[in-house]
């Protein structure tokens, strides 16, 4: 039997064990993003809640801002929530949470804060949980998290097309859609930007993504030691570049 996609993931990132030194653009996401919610009014005796903390770029930023903040951290990736546990020890005012981020449950009015770089796109649903987590703020809280907009991965996905491999990475849908996933009584603001990652050849690319977990299948697609090769050759042959389209997205409860 073949594993859900939910646990490729978490097997995937429980392995990455490269991760904080290797996923650049994964802490450069989480730097925008911190510096994104420290602009925001966040009420920082109200509790807060982190989905997908990775090994802690972001959850590290929200604690310089505000030390005293109750913040649950949360991974799907047990492994993750322990790297991030070691790289911020024992605080009395952060508990740890494994599980799937997108089936959080929680009391409607929770949090002030809900915030995640970088995970959303690995969630079968999102616009499902974005108005399933909107309804978990307090009157004046937001949900602020980044994710990747259509368009990543253009590049590779072109090649595995070109050689006629099923793409291993999911279509990622458009920011726009998400935004308008929030409630009625919630406002959206949504900013993209874009940045660009090279290598010096497709199996230095592969490596790249499976240092940082990045390599879980979206599909369980029968895979072709042939097909990949292929598509690994294509690939270099447009440049061996990636794109990453970033959006950062923003939903404030109003009351």
């Amino acid at each position: 039997m073949q594993p859900s996609r939910k646990a490729r993931i978490a097997r995937a990132f429980d392995r990455a064990r490269q991760y904080e030194s290797e996923a650049k653009i994964q802490q450069a996401v989480a730097a925008g993003l911190a510096e994104r919610i420290t602009s925001l009014s966040i009420d920082p005796l109200a509790p807060a809640l982190e989905i997908g903390c990775g090994t802690g770029f972001l959850t590290r930023a929200l604690l310089d801002s505000w030390p005293a903040l109750s913040l649950t951290v949360n991974d799907i990736a047990p492994a993750m929530l322990d790297r991030t546990r070691a790289s911020i020890g024992a605080l009395p005012n952060v508990t740890y949470h494994t599980g799937d981020g997108e089936c959080l449950e929680a009391e409607p009015g929770s949090y002030g804060l809900i915030a995640s770089s970088l995970a959303f796109q690995w969630f079968e649903h999102p616009a499902t949980a974005i108005s399933r987590l909107s309804v978990m703020l307090r009157p004046g809280g937001s949900l602020a998290f980044s994710t990747l907009d259509a368009g990543s991965f253009r590049e590779w996905r072109r090649a595995q097309m070109q050689a006629g491999l099923a793409a291993l990475t999911r279509d990622y849908p458009d920011a726009s859609s998400l935004a308008e996933a929030a409630p009625g009584n919630c406002s959206a603001d949504v900013r993209r930007y874009s940045l660009k990652q090279s290598f010096a050849d497709g199996l230095a690319f592969l490596r790249s993504l499976r240092a940082i977990g990045a390599d879980a299948r979206w599909e369980p697609a029968p895979s072709s030691a042939a097909l990949l090769k292929r598509a690994v050759r294509l690939f270099e042959e447009q440049g061996v570049t990636i794109s990453y389209e970033i959006a950062e997205i923003v939903i404030r409860r109003e009351a």
